[in-house]
């Protein structure tokens, strides 16, 4: 208990550990409602109020989720000092959004989520903020940004369900007296296409009726329609592609793309990115009918385990806390002229004993000498200063020092001084010395920095 009690102060006054009382649920105070908490909610009060952006999602998770890297100068309670240090190392900053989610459909700055629970959230646009299937769990999504009609799926897969997304309501639940397998829904809602459990395709008008044109040999893997949608694709295992006109309901094309069986097939206007049951990907040109390098996709968000994350191209320096004293020794051999560092972090590193710089393939030697380092965790020989860790900041008794270690990055803890102080070097930046020696350039790099991501632009 007498741990745990220790635990609970150390993330009430540093804020190294998050997570420890839990993300707290709320609204954004910049729209109507902006964010949606409730799973239970009546998806018709959502009609008229704006649903939050992308950019306004990724925010708001990312504030519920990091605190402030500036909460490294809250020092501890005073029998903690001494007890843990902590570790910033530069990561891409990964945001989760959404949970329980079943099907992800985002491109540029929007985004449909359906869930568990039977509802799809809709993030980015101007109409809903979500509509509610009828059955529970959501199975799929066809919905082409901008466009005011979405298209799902749910429970066994007995019908479509067709909603308005500027009136968060059901237009149609099409029927074909068979599961749905693929199904698709044209950028402008006008047409609606299914293949059924008997590999048969329906088309019609989003409103119905729907006709079957068409039936497969092999099982179909992608149904898209066409950008302008005056066109409708499907491509099934062994790379038949075919297309339709679907106000005339005839077959207009047919090819077969060579290099199956394939596992996977993505439309992405008028090109196919194309995956074989071996693993080989390229994209196929359909206007062209020539293959070209995979695209990869640069999208950053993202759906594994039923969560919904947004990894940015920023660069985040993500804590670790390590519950033990700090420890770091040096050794000095005479015939090497180095030093040898039992550093914080449990390895070993050698450095010049003339220049302070970074050594590497330095022998095991027999002469190896310990040497003094001062409680400021500096030393000196022959007149020449080494320092193995900055002071920052100082409360009180108590000082912050931080040690920069390439490719690990940055070690921070808390040690008692003898005489009070206070002041910051300099807040919101840390110190970065490459080698030992204390006249080796000392430069300070902010805490937060990054490239522009989605928050940035939207």
């Amino acid at each position: 208990m007498k741990k745990v009690f220790y635990l609970c102060l150390l993330v009430a006054f540093i804020g190294f550990i998050s997570g420890c009382t839990g993300a707290s649920k709320g609204r954004l105070e910049t729209g109507d409602p902006l964010l949606i908490a409730d799973d239970n909610l009546d998806v018709f009060q959502l009609v008229g109020k704006r649903p939050v952006t992308l950019a306004e999602l990724v925010q708001y998770s990312a504030e519920q989720q990091y605190s402030s890297l500036d909460s490294i100068y809250n020092r501890p309670p005073e029998d903690m000092t001494g007890s843990y240090y902590v570790q910033l190392s530069e990561s891409n900053e990964i945001v989760h959004l959404a949970e329980n989610v079943t099907v992800l459909v985002q491109k540029g700055g929007v985004l449909a989520a359906g869930h568990q629970n039977g509802l799809i959230r809709i993030y980015g646009v101007t109409g809903c903020s979500a509509v509610q299937t009828s059955a529970e769990p959501v199975t799929g999504i066809s919905w082409f940004p901008g466009s005011s009609v979405l298209a799902a799926t749910s429970g066994n897969n007995g019908v479509v369900e067709v909603f308005g997304v500027d009136t968060c309501s059901r237009i149609l639940a099409a029927d074909v007296n068979s599961t749905i397998e693929k199904f698709s829904i044209s950028p402008k809602g006008s047409w609606l296409a299914m293949i059924d459990k008997g590999r048969r395709l329906w088309v019609g008008p989003s409103s119905g009726p729907f006709n079957q044109i068409f039936r497969f040999m092999h099982e179909p893997l992608m149904l898209s329609f066409s950008d302008e949608e005056g066109l409708l694709m499907a491509v099934d295992v062994k790379g038949e592609l075919n297309m339709w006109s679907p106000l005339k309901g005839t077959q207009i094309f047919n090819n077969k793309i060579q290099g199956g069986p394939f596992e996977f097939v993505k439309a992405d206007g008028p090109y196919l990115d194309m995956t074989t049951e071996s693993g080989n990907r390229f994209r196929w040109d359909v206007g062209q009918r020539k293959r070209s390098a995979y695209h990869e996709d640069t999208n950053n968000f993202f759906l594994k385990n039923g969560v919904v994350s947004y990894r940015s191209p920023r660069k985040r320096l993500s804590r670790k806390v390590f519950f033990a004293p700090v420890s770091i020794e040096v050794f000095r051999s005479a015939s090497a002229k180095a030093y040898r560092v039992n550093d914080i972090d449990g390895e070993m590193r050698y450095y010049s004993s003339v220049t302070g710089e970074v050594l590497e393939g330095v022998q095991d030697l027999a002469d190896w000498k310990k040497v003094i380092v001062g409680r400021d965790f500096t030393f000196s020989e022959r007149g020449r200063p080494f320092i193995l860790a900055e002071p920052i900041a100082q409360r009180e008794f108590q000082r912050l020092y931080c040690r920069f270690i390439p490719s690990k990055g940055y070690f921070l803890w808390w040690d008692k001084v003898a005489r009070p102080d206070d002041y910051f070097k300099s807040r919101g930046m840390l110190p970065r010395r490459l080698g030992l020696s204390g006249q080796s350039p000392l430069k300070w790099e902010p805490l937060e920095v990054g490239k522009i991501d989605i928050r940035d632009i939207n």
